[in-house]
């Protein structure tokens, strides 16, 4: 059986700026990380401890002086050697990695909920304040604009006839009256779900998901787009369904997760919005939340970050990132990072290396950066 073993881990705290950071982004070409907070910009060689580039986004006005801004996305373009980011206040702005300068390249003024730019760097989606979706070049010109919330369920609503039915699935331990389950059934999304809509591209970039709360019913629900902007499916009403979202860089299934009322999985949705498989996590239903799910490079982990629920005597809670692995349809916990009650340890951002697959980035909320590097080993019965 293979397992994940730890190589090496390096932690640098040098990495001290205002605030906490928001968002992290990784520059492939030089192994820097891009960190965005409340207040500015940073990017930072773990390896050196040496802050390469920095600029402040309140100085300019792109995010309030007072700290109460928020950094919703991040991506690194090495093509135009910048960074891109965008504000809930609805700019997005360019880093100049060479020069340091930054510079608004759109607003829009319903404000912006989230900001993904397509595996090959040729398209960029933003989310509004409007609920809509828009679509723009990699030179940020406009393709589409539509709205997250849709009537239709897309162009492959054909897909879902014959043994593509919900009705003709095999349904396990919840027995056929899933397939029966009315919408008004679904509940409202959890108290703590933050509302904001989730974006994921498939791997080759022909497609993106977008997990938003349903007007309706108050629960989440997700749609599947084409690179044109164009809906291709809506899944059916999941009760229970939770924010996290990420497609397999492989391009088969996206994971989320969901609440049942005996357990709390990762589940696995097709292209055409239908259930296909989950996992239970080791834990009680109302034990944890989970904050992301993150697929590395090559769809051979996944790692499922959690916050407990259950605050200590100190009002703190404890953090941990699980890491996953499939063999012969079956899930397996290999790895799991506790990060304890001290908030400052907790992570802030975490992501995969997209050039080592084994690689895990984590920035903490008190500036420290861990760079862990996993390795497959190979355990046989004597």
């Amino acid at each position: 059986m293979r397992n994940l073993k730890l190589l090496k881990s390096f932690r640098s705290s040098e990495l001290l700026g205002p605030g906490s950071p928001q968002c992290l982004a990784l520059r492939a070409d030089t192994g820097s990380l891009l960190a965005a907070s409340q207040y500015s910009i940073v990017e930072y060689d773990p390896r050196t401890g040496q802050v390469v580039s920095e600029a402040s986004l309140t100085a300019q006005g792109f995010l309030p002086g007072d700290g109460s801004g928020l950094v919703v996305g991040l991506e690194d373009l090495a093509e135009l050697e910048s960074a891109c980011l965008a504000t809930a206040g609805g700019d997005v702005v360019l880093f100049n990695l060479n020069t340091c300068q930054l510079e608004c390249v759109g607003s829009v003024d319903s404000g912006l909920t989230s900001m993904s730019w397509s595996p090959d760097e040729e398209l960029v989606v933003l989310t509004t304040g409007q609920e809509t979706i828009i679509m723009m070049t990699k030179d940020f010109e406009p393709i589409t604009e539509v709205g997250i919330h849709q009537d239709d369920f897309g162009e492959g609503k054909f897909i879902t006839v014959g043994w593509g039915k919900k009705e003709t699935q095999f349904h396990g331990s919840e027995g056929k009256q899933a397939a029966q389950r009315k919408i008004q059934e679904v509940q409202p999304a959890a108290a703590w779900d933050g509302g904001r809509p989730r974006v994921t591209w498939r791997g080759d970039g022909q497609l993106f998901a977008v997990s938003s709360i349903c007007l309706h019913t108050g629960a989440r629900r997700v749609r599947v787009w084409n690179r044109e902007g164009v809906l291709q499916a809506t899944s059916e009403a999941i009760d229970g369904l939770e924010e996290a979202l990420c497609w397999k860089p492989s391009g088969s299934l996206i994971a989320s997760t969901r609440r049942h009322p005996n357990k709390h999985s990762v589940v696995f949705l097709e292209k055409n919005g239908l259930l296909h498989g989950d996992f239970t996590l080791p834990l009680g239903r109302d034990r944890a939340k989970v904050k992301d799910l993150l697929w590395n490079s090559d769809s051979s982990v996944l790692a499922v970050w959690l916050e407990d629920m259950a605050a200590g005597e100190d009002k703190r809670v404890s953090t941990c990132i699980q890491l996953w692995v499939v063999g012969n349809y079956h899930w397996y916990l290999k790895q799991s990072l506790d990060f304890g009650r001290d908030p400052q340890k907790a992570p802030a951002c975490v992501c995969w290396d997209p050039e080592s697959p084994l690689r895990l980035q984590v920035v903490t909320r008190g500036w420290s950066s861990i760079t862990y590097d996993w390795g497959w080993t190979t355990e046989r019965s004597p």
